[in-house]
């Protein structure tokens, strides 16, 4: 009889099993992780990324951290790849840190994900500043973080909190430039931020004359008056009540400097006497000073003569002052008389010392 043989076929459905495991791995900022031999270390804000391979398709991979599974996110996202399953971790934090471990079904694998504190970060910058003397300075820098130490610095060396420098709040303490730093972070990756506070000082004007400046006409008339501020003020010469502005011109000179300005006026005359201003001014304020001066001349003509009581050979004479008595005061009156039959002018009396007299 022919020969008969039975074959029998038991198939036996195989568990997914993982091919490659994660292995603990180092990541560079902006790259996606790729396994290797070593833990995945990193910092805060970076991204890593878990990867395993399975030996079959269409399997899920759980995957636990401290005994709980992952939650998934925006910023914690699972992804499959035919047989390779990834875990990317998105802006690390440092609650991130830990052992994740994937699993399928009692099957698992792990690996160590080490995130290290990032230095802390400038987000807003520290700005140049310009004050006026005496005026409070106020800093402010923004930092990435919330709890980072900060120490500031003027011209180099650190500020101590105390009576005139708060937390947030420094007054300056004199007219010159102050260089104020932020200093933050780590002993590795220190961040500064420099700013520079500028202190305007306002002007100060002080005309260098004891006493009135006393002067014969024809001669020179120099005012000199020491002018200081921060910035440099721009300085103007004005006469009296007047506001129009003195400018160089045939007889006036001007001259200012640095600390300093001076008023020259060459062939002075009466009217150049009166009270002169010099008048600063800068951001920070508006400062003057004044000074006299009185140009000695010639007094003018006496005013309404009269003429009473006449005789043959006498008369009274009175008079009214002159309207400009020359800058000082007449002490001396000379009176002259002409006799008509001769023609000639001689001196009658040079001690008049009132404003009449009996000739």
């Amino acid at each position: 009889s022919p020969l008969c043989l039975h074959f029998f076929f038991c198939l036996e459905e195989l568990a997914a099993e993982f091919i490659s495991r994660p292995q603990n791995q180092e990541v560079v900022e902006g790259e996606k992780a790729e396994f290797s031999c070593t833990d995945i270390e990193t910092q805060e804000k970076k991204t890593i990324s878990f990867v395993c391979k399975v030996n079959r398709p269409e399997v899920t991979v759980r995957w636990m951290k401290a005994g709980q599974e992952v939650t998934l996110s925006k910023r914690i996202v699972y992804r499959v790849d035919g047989l390779k399953h990834t875990l990317t971790i998105k802006d690390c934090v440092m609650d991130d840190e830990g052992e994740y471990t994937a699993m399928i079904g009692d099957d698992k694998c792990a690996a160590e994900l080490i995130i290290s504190e990032a230095p802390t970060d400038f987000t807003g910058q520290l700005r140049d500043q310009t004050i006026t003397e005496f005026e409070d300075a106020e800093f402010t820098c923004k930092l990435s973080k919330e709890k980072a130490a900060v120490k500031w610095y003027r011209n180099g060396r650190e500020i101590r909190e105390g009576p005139r420098y708060l937390p947030t709040i420094f007054k300056q303490s004199n007219n010159k430039d102050i260089a104020y730093k932020c200093l933050s972070g780590s002993f590795l990756n220190p961040g500064e931020v420099p700013e520079v506070l500028e202190v305007n000082d306002r002007p100060e004007v002080k005309v260098k004359l004891d006493a009135t400046l006393v002067v014969r006409a024809g001669d020179s008339i120099a005012i000199e008056a020491t002018v200081k501020g921060k910035p440099q003020p721009d300085v103007k010469w004005t006469k009296d009540e007047r506001t129009e502005e003195i400018r160089k011109g045939l007889r006036h000179q001007l001259e200012t400097g640095v600390d300093f300005s001076k008023l020259l006026i060459t062939g002075a005359r009466r009217t150049d006497s009166g009270q002169y201003v010099v008048t600063a001014s800068n951001s920070a304020g508006t400062s003057s000073a004044k000074g006299t001066v009185n140009v000695l001349d010639r007094p003018g003509p006496i005013r309404d003569l009269k003429v009473s009581d006449i005789t043959t050979d006498r008369c009274n004479l009175a008079w009214e002052v002159p309207e400009d008595d020359g800058g000082c005061d007449i002490y001396n009156y000379i009176i002259e008389k002409c006799e008509t039959k001769r023609g000639v002018w001689s001196v009658h009396s040079n001690a008049v010392i009132t404003n009449k007299a009996k000739v």
